[in-house]
């Protein structure tokens, strides 16, 4: 199942759990989607300026700081990017904050490859 074949869909991938960033960005490629992973906040932001992606998935708690605190700038760049909060934390708190900084959708940890492919459409 490809996804929007008349613009290479594209994906940044921010969470500090090495493992996470690889399942999920061997799920995105299934479904068609380029992808760039970032252990932290600092390398996320350097390839976000530097690429054009259609949607990030960015989890919460990172080394560097709150992936929350980030949103507005990535939306600043790009006001049509899709962001989707990850986090193992599922606190009512964080999704209110998340949405009403800007974010799409917010998936708890673990999270499987029908809700990858849900979030993506």
């Amino acid at each position: 199942m490809v996804l929007n074949e008349e613009k290479t869909q594209t994906a940044l991938i921010i969470d500090d759990e090495e493992e996470i960033g690889i399942l999920l960005g061997y799920q995105l490629k299934k479904l068609g989607i380029k992808n760039s992973y970032a252990p932290d906040l600092n390398k996320g932001k350097k390839l976000y300026q530097n690429e054009d992606f259609n949607m990030v998935f960015l989890d919460i708690n990172l080394p560097d700081g709150n992936g929350l605190d980030i949103i507005p700038e990535l939306k600043e760049k790009n006001k049509d990017v899709r962001i989707v909060v990850i986090s193992a934390y599922n606190v009512e708190e964080d999704q209110k904050r998340a949405f009403k900084l800007g974010a799409d959708h917010f998936m708890g940890k673990p999270f499987n490859s029908q809700q990858i492919q849900e979030v993506v459409k």
